[in-house]
């Protein structure tokens, strides 16, 4: 009974500060149960799926050491019409098998990129299947009668062109392992133009935008799952295809005076490609954010030692402006990289692409057995571009034996994870069967299969590839 003396306002007052009290003192032992781990960051490249330096065609060959050339997440492959169907209806699904193969027995597991093409050199030969030159399509013989160049608008190529296209889609668009489709089957060596062909008339001025868009939509059609690029020299089409949901590709990286002493890629083609693109579209400029951005090396860059004696400076210059723009994969054609510049390749590859870290982890420090346990996590994403295959991000609880006990997967795109900081909530079910006792918290991006396959910027790093984080006591 409260004293007759306290008038109805003062045992209000009391009330409610005897309820505060009581609120603060639980609020002080949630928050005596909270800890904090900060795990610690590393720093050099990361070897990722998808990320950072290409392997470019050798992978049936003897690979350089590490030492000449830097681990790599993609394999990078190319195929002529003529060697994918040799025979009308008989896809050779075997030659694009052997890259996916190739890459899985990487170490680490690469991605794949794909490119199809129907030309290569004026004496190279034919690169569309004998069978489709013999149903009289339109096209014109080089003046060696050596290779036949075949007329893109014409309507029986188009129709065997998207059959091809739609054959190879339908066995590996979404492959989780297909990390982009290179728009190519124009030009020489799907490239987008035919320049190493003088007496052909220029394929910008041959055919009409609408005309080359219509390759943008085949390769759409058949992939439309696929993260897809477009090269950056298909004109007015480089814009369409962006605006489709195609990132872009830059051949010729690097040159600073390859060709001729007074002009260059890096100066007088890229930027005003890249500015018209801009203009025709107004997204453009940001078209990284859902499809990868890929640079193929001018020459290699041995030679951009021994032939055209670029200066570090210059070779900074090239590697900063693959930053500037968002790349992702980085193809320096699995020749060596000369010592004089390979601090700068490493130092930018721990930027190329994605780079996710693990900033902090919040959690309590004991849990009732059969509670689900909270997980309260902050990570940066210290790349210059997002990753655009969908991995899962997995929580898992292990006891001292090594066992996990629990697992689960979240619902996080982190596809959406742009450069900078993001928060994550997540929930791990914790079965009431368990013994009490203490458990490791641990982390991972993983495939569909389950397995950890992203390397975070973190130690802590596991036999199969998880991230040790933290501990908490289960009772």
């Amino acid at each position: 009974m409260w004293p007759k003396r306290l008038g109805f306002t003062n045992i209000v007052t009391l009330m409610i500060a005897v309820c505060g009290i009581a609120l603060s003192a639980l609020s002080a032992s949630a928050s005596e149960n909270k800890i904090t781990v900060t795990p610690h960051a590393i720093s050099g490249p990361l070897t990722n799926p998808g990320n950072g330096v290409a392997s470019f065609h050798d992978g049936y060959g003897e690979r350089l050491s590490e030492s000449k050339y830097p681990n790599t997440g993609i394999e990078y492959q190319r195929f002529y019409w003529s060697d994918l169907e040799p025979v009308e209806g008989k896809f050779n699904y075997t030659l694009v098998d052997g890259a996916f193969a190739v890459a899985a027995r990487h170490k680490p597991a690469m991605n794949v990129g794909l490119r199809f093409m129907t030309l290569e050199e004026p004496d190279s030969g034919s690169r569309i299947p004998d069978w489709l030159i013999k149903k009289g399509i339109k096209g014109t013989w080089t003046a060696n009668g050596k290779t036949f160049v075949p007329d893109l608008d014409d309507p029986v190529f188009i129709q065997y062109a998207q059959r091809l296209l739609n054959a190879f889609g339908k066995r590996y668009d979404g492959n989780p392992e297909l990390a982009f489709l290179d728009i190519g089957m124009v030009g020489s060596w799907g490239e987008w133009h035919n320049s190493n062909f003088p007496t052909v008339k220029p394929l910008l001025e041959r055919y009409s935008t609408e005309q080359l868009n219509r390759y943008v939509d085949m390769h759409f059609t058949a992939f439309p799952h696929t993260p897809k690029i477009m090269l950056i020299s298909g004109g007015e089409t480089l814009a369409y295809a962006a605006k489709k949901g195609a990132g872009w590709r830059a051949d010729c990286w690097g040159d600073w005076h390859n060709f001729t002493q007074d002009w260059s890629h890096m100066r007088d083609d890229y930027p005003q490609r890249l500015a018209a693109a801009q203009a025709s579209w107004s997204g453009f400029n940001t078209a990284w954010k859902k499809a990868p951005i890929s640079l193929e090396i001018c020459g290699y860059m041995a030679e951009w030692l021994s032939v055209q004696h670029y200066t570090r400076e210059q070779v900074q210059a090239s590697f900063d402006w693959a930053l500037a723009h968002h790349a992702s994969t980085l193809n320096l054609k699995s020749r060596e990289v000369p010592e004089k510049y390979r601090d700068i390749v490493d130092k930018a590859l721990e930027k190329i692409g994605y780079r996710f870290r693990v900033v902090s982890l919040t959690h309590d420090k004991t849990s009732p057995l059969g509670q689900p346990i909270i997980l309260d996590s902050q990570w940066s994403n210290d790349g210059v571009a997002p990753i655009y295959l969908p991995y899962r991000l997995a929580w898992r609880l292990q006891d001292e034996q090594g066992n996990t006990v629990t697992q689960a997967v979240t619902d996080a795109d982190i596809r959406q994870w742009l450069p900078g900081q993001h928060a994550l909530h997540s929930t791990l079910a914790v079965p009431s069967n368990l013994k009490s006792g203490r458990y490791f918290v641990d982390v991972a991006l993983i495939d569909k299969s389950g397995k950890a396959r992203i390397q975070l910027a973190n130690e802590g790093q596991q036999n199969d590839g998880w991230y040790r984080l933290s501990t908490i006591t289960l009772q």
